[in-house]
């Protein structure tokens, strides 16, 4: 994550001395040469990241360095946010012609320069005190001995043909379906060889069952040669192909050495003999490699055997499947509970005695059930168990988080390592988000994705507001082919898919690899206070706030929270006193979310949180106002109201909100008309639940013809107000990149859904539907998992 974070710094850094260059931005003295200075030292210390990664796995001094850069590189990102919005923003042209006095304005420009120039010099003196603490952490690459060293990944045990049948439970269909593929006919016409690809998550048995399939008599019998290489993330061909000619010739270490000067034609020439007109098997296991060119030589060299030869690939990447041309591609699912616990009691209730066996058995099932399907983890906690011989020694391991487990880190979270280090450095960001989200809960993708934006983990300032929902789904795509998540309901309307979920070991890795950054909290009837460290390492919080208990005062004490979620059930209390804590504390939130908030307003101080991006407040039902204050979050770019059913209405300073991209008010029953000053939100590209009055143009409300302005929106769902349509005001709307419109139609309105999208000029949308149910608008409705 650092190097992901110190890459976006540095990003930031360059785009700010630019526009000073360019006269676009004016920087006190000295600073400009304090942000070369930052530069310099982040350009120095990125070059050792992946010497510090590969160390820290067996030094923790440098494990501490890189927390160390990691927490500076957090400040300074929100200090460079905090210098960018008070040195780029500039009221709203025409804001006073529109609803405000021109006399409010006035006076608010005048306080507003008074706070730029008095935030001017703050800003300054935190990156003078950031560059020196920075300087430390860069002397110390001395003292680690770090160097510019490529980039590698941790070794994993080499894997052999070699198999306990015994210990192996499960899998009958799928061996069964493997078999039928490997021993079925010919290959397809023109083809001598096909490939079988088997892909799954690190743990959930691929070499294992690739072991038992390669020593079943019947595919013994049906080969005349099998050849077993362990390949990992070897993307050199001729050491894959000294692999290869070790087992066809069954050579010795001695006789392997002197291949070692042999040139790829003369290893694979070689290779054409042992296989020339025989019937083979070849097993590659734990491939990586996504490069069709690093087995270019050795795919031709494997059609010289004779019809019928088999490829049996083990992968955790579905791209490897595809790039293998794999005619046959198996996804291994997770094991069942009774497996996970067949395997787990073999191991850990060896040589006991009937009634230490009945005693313990309740609770290794329990145990079983941690596994979530997989056999690595019922290995790792049976040789665990092995050694407790109480029922209480059990019970505590039953009740531990896996991810606290030294053995589970040990044994179970380094093949996950590999994958994770596999990651491009911006996925391996979005990866660890997963840790702030509920076990066993699917999630909305476009909701995901727009926290990962607003955390900036999409990257600094694309430019092109269309370009962070496209990369944030390639994230999620390069997060499934390596089988960290599985992504579900695909979705035709925008040819995506609409949820996502995450296996609940992975999410523990997760949690493993953030070292408290995440914290979820239930407050229970009991609890006094929460259990959140004074340390103030917490960045991201979930808290659940059960029936007649009140929110925790300690949350305003951690100050560097980045986002917060609280869920309410019936008859919690958040006090306005509260939340003002929050606020006027914790301003570096950039996600906050707030589920069955029971209060009628919220304070004015929510203006405080200069860097939030993601508002979300969902059943808040007693909410009857957005403060006024919501205007001075300039940086918004995401704000979701969902089932806030007494909301009446949305405040005029809305129209200060220029960075908003997605505006949703689904279920807002109450809610008659959206503000004026929406029309001047010109970045919006979702604009969902919109009341738009087409009968006219009226002065304060949201009306037909102000959609003009909003040229970027792609996905529309309103409902319109008025006994009849201005064509004249329609006429104004040309919106170019609008796919999708959804209409709620006003009953008053007796013309039929072509003559009524004509009127409203949108007859060439790609898709478009009318509606009679305001509570829902397709994938952009309010969330069942959010």
């Amino acid at each position: 994550m650092a190097e992901a974070l110190v890459s976006t710094l540095l990003e930031q850094i360059t785009t700010i001395i630019c526009e000073e260059a360019l006269e676009k931005v004016r920087l006190l003295k000295g600073v400009k040469e304090d942000l070369r200075k930052l530069k310099f030292n982040l350009t120095s210390i990125k070059a050792l990241l992946e010497d510090a990664k590969q160390k820290q796995i067996s030094d923790k001094t440098v494990q501490l360095w890189l927390d160390r850069l990691q927490e500076e590189s957090l400040d300074m990102e929100d200090a460079l946010d905090e210098w960018r919005t008070t040195l780029m923003y500039r009221p709203t042209n025409g804001v006073e012609n529109a609803f405000f006095l021109r006399r409010k304005v006035c006076l608010f420009l005048r306080y507003f320069s008074f706070c730029r120039v008095y935030r001017y010099h703050g800003i300054a003196r935190n990156i003078k005190e950031i560059n020196k603490r920075l300087d430390e952490i860069a002397k110390d690459r001395v003292r680690y001995q770090l160097t510019n060293t490529p980039s590698r990944m941790p070794e994993r045990k080499e894997s052999t043909s070699f198999i306990d049948r015994s210990n192996f439970v499960g899998r009958d269909e799928v061996k069964k379906q493997i078999i039928g593929h490997l021993l079925c006919g010919s290959s397809k016409e023109g083809e001598s060889c096909q490939t079988i690809s088997i892909v799954g998550l690190g743990g959930i048995g691929k070499t294992a069952l690739a072991q038992l399939i390669y020593n079943d008599e019947e595919v013994k019998q049906h080969f005349t040669s099998r050849i077993w290489a362990y390949v990992s993330d070897i993307s050199d061909e001729s050491k894959v192909a000294k692999t290869i000619i070790a087992e066809l010739e069954g050579l010795d270490k001695v006789a392997a050495l002197q291949m070692e000067s042999l040139p790829l034609n003369a290893l694979l020439e070689r290779i054409c003999k042992s296989i020339e007109g025989k019937k083979y098997l070849l097993v590659l296991d734990d491939v990586w490699t996504e490069n069709d060119e690093d087995f270019g030589g050795l795919n031709v060299t494997f059609k010289r055997g004779a019809a019928g030869s088999r490829i049996l690939v083990t992968t955790r990447k579905d791209t490897v499947s595809r790039v293998m041309g794999s005619s046959h591609t198996i996804h291994l699912e997770t094991l069942s509970q009774d497996l996970c616990w067949s395997i787990l009691k073999k191991i850990a209730l060896r040589e006991r005695d009937q009634k230490t066996f009945e005693d313990l058995t309740p609770v290794g099932l329990r145990v079983a059930e941690k596994c979530k399907g997989l056999p690595l983890v019922a290995k790792t906690l049976g040789g665990h168990l092995q050694f407790k011989t109480t029922r209480k020694e059990w019970e505590d391991v039953l009740t531990s988080e896996l991810w606290r487990m030294d053995v589970v880190h040990k044994d179970v979270f380094v093949p996950l390592l590999l994958s994770y280090y596999d990651l491009p450095s911006p996925v391996k960001q979005c990866f660890k988000y997963f840790a702030s989200l509920s076990k066993d809960n699917a999630c909305l993708t476009c909701h995901l994705i727009a926290r990962w934006k607003a955390q900036g983990y999409l990257g600094f300032n694309d430019g092109d507001d269309s370009l962070w929902e496209l990369k944030g789904f390639d994230y999620l795509k390069c997060l499934e082919a390596r089988s960290f998540i599985q992504i579900e309901d695909f979705d035709p309307l925008c040819g995506q898919y609409a949820e996502c979920r995450m296996h609940d070991l992975v999410r523990d890795f997760a949690l493993f690899l953030t070292k408290g950054e995440f914290l979820e909290e239930v407050i229970s009837k009991g609890d006094k206070s929460m259990k959140m460290n004074s340390e103030r390492t917490c960045r991201h919080l979930v808290v659940t706030l059960e029936s007649g208990l009140s929110f925790p005062e300690s949350i305003s004490e951690a100050e560097k929270l980045r986002s917060f979620h609280i869920s309410c059930f019936e008859d919690g209390v958040i006090s306005g006193k509260a939340l003002c804590n929050l606020f006027n504390k914790a301003r570096r939130l950039r996600v906050l979310r707030m589920s069955g908030y029971p209060g009628s307003t919220i304070p004015e101080e929510i203006g405080n949180l200069l860097h939030l991006r993601y508002l979300y407040l969902y059943s808040t039902l007693h909410l009857k106002r957005l403060p006024k204050a919501i205007g001075r979050l300039h940086n918004l770019q995401f704000l979701r109201l969902g089932r806030c059913l007494n909301l009446e209405r949305l405040p005029d300073e809305m129209g200060y909100l220029v960075n908003l991209m997605v505006l949703d008010t689904t279920a807002c029953s109450n809610l008659t008309c959206y503000p004026k000053g929406v029309s001047r939100l010109t970045r919006l590209t979702q604009l969902v639940g919109l009341i738009v009055r087409v009968d006219r143009d009226d002065p304060e409300e949201f009306s037909i013809g102000d959609l003009a302005n909003l040229k970027q929106l792609a996905v529309l769902a309103m409902k319109i107000v008025g006994h009849t349509i201005n064509v004249d005001e329609s006429k104004k709307v040309k919106l170019q990149n609008l796919q999708e419109v959804k209409i709620l139609v006003n009953e008053a309105i007796a013309q039929d859904e072509d003559t009524i999208l004509e009127s409203l000029n949108m007859s060439s949308v790609p898709r478009c539907c009318f509606d009679t149910d305001f509570q829902f608008f397709g994938r952009f409705s309010t969330p069942r998992n959010e």
